[in-house]
């Protein structure tokens, strides 16, 4: 039995089993993959190491020895929480599927089976490309970490198509009557920042009065909430810090609001603790509605945003550095006008001076 450390950081744990085949696991941390060649140990002088490697591994054991394992690595909150997720994907869409299918005996056709099967329950695709990345990665180790098989069944090509929806958003008249509805509401002030800086749910919730710099008009982005954990993280999604310049009008609201203040988070629920995203997400439905405008969730006041944004000159690597998004393609998203200002631009654009070689006049 044996430990190394591998290129990328983590540990790799060796081990000779019963029927002479060599098992490997890999680790992030040198004493999680110690404690597994104790349990190594301990199976080797049982003589039962190896023996979960045979033909009548089911789906479902095979699951809970790897969701185990991966759950005592030390890993960030954000991990933690697709560890949860990944738990229920199984118990809710796999399981019931192919796990008591012996794991050796799975096909691509049986994978694609699981994905029918969402696909009659309406599930969304979405969902659906969160299940089979799931199965990816515990098939995937199956092969490279467990040596429990010689192929990985769960295809690239077998991964759901991403249908891309127009998401609901409000336009630049919309935006203003919203901000100007919620002003002396309750939560106008989340209402504001989200719509002036774009900030995704868990950073408004962890935003900080130390993080917003009053002075020089800066909001530094540092943490993040993350709900499957309940915990906050000290680094948002991306995994940096970033900062921004403040709008001058949300600025002076938040100049105003800061004497308020009875918390060091800057936006609060109505009883005064950690911002409650159901309550508020309650109170921004109802003020649209009492608008007449597009009723949108949180997300949607974050792609108002880009529509506030390219309004006043932004252009997409802007959004793309105010959103601090990890590729172009998803900025993309966020880019709502989708070439319907062509129009309007072919008739305006001018490069000569009227009355120049160069005019041309239409007539008829």
């Amino acid at each position: 039995m044996a430990i190394s450390k591998l290129p990328n950081g983590k540990y790799q744990a060796r081990v000779i089993s019963l029927d002479g085949r060599v098992l490997t696991q890999v680790f992030e941390t040198r004493r999680a993959a110690q404690d597994k060649v104790s349990f190594w140990k301990h199976e080797k002088l049982n003589g039962t190491i190896g023996r979960v490697a045979d033909n009548s591994l089911t789906v479902s054991e095979f699951f809970k020895e790897w969701f185990q394992d991966i759950s005592g690595e030390s890993a960030k909150e954000l991990q933690s929480g697709w560890r949860a997720q990944q738990e229920h994907y199984f118990r809710t869409f796999i399981n019931p599927v192919i796990g008591n299918m012996r794991l050796r005996l799975v096909t691509p056709q049986m994978i694609k089976r699981v994905l029918i099967n969402m696909t009659s329950q309406g599930k969304a695709p979405q969902t659906q490309r969160l299940v089979f990345a799931t199965l990816r990665k515990m098939f995937g180790d199956a092969v490279e970490n467990y040596q429990y098989l010689g192929s990985n069944p769960v295809l690239r090509k077998l991964k759901p198509a991403t249908v891309l929806k127009e998401a609901k958003h409000l336009n630049l008249l919309q935006v203003k009557r919203l901000l100007q509805y919620s002003e002396h509401r309750t939560y106008g002030l989340a209402i504001w920042i989200q719509i002036y800086l774009g900030l995704r749910m868990g950073e408004l919730v962890a935003l900080r009065w130390e993080d917003v710099d009053l002075d020089f008009g800066r909001i530094h982005i540092r943490r993040t909430y993350v709900t499957q954990t309940g915990l906050f993280r000290d680094y948002p999604k991306g995994g940096r810090h970033h900062s921004h310049s403040i709008p001058i009008e949300l600025l002076k609201k938040l100049v105003d609001a800061r004497p308020l203040a009875t918390s060091e988070l800057v936006v609060n629920s109505v009883t005064g603790n950690q911002l409650n995203y159901r309550s508020y997400v309650t109170h921004l439905k109802l003020y649209c509605s009492e608008l007449g405008i597009p009723v949108l969730s949180t997300h949607g006041l974050r792609h108002s945003t880009s529509e506030l944004y390219i309004h006043h000159g932004a252009t997409r690597d802007d959004l793309r550095r105010l959103f601090a998004h990890s590729t172009p393609a998803v900025t993309d998203r966020y880019v709502h006008d989708r070439g319907t200002n062509l129009e309007k631009i072919a008739n305006v654009l001018r490069l000569f001076p009227a009355g120049s070689d160069h005019e041309m006049t239409i007539t008829g």
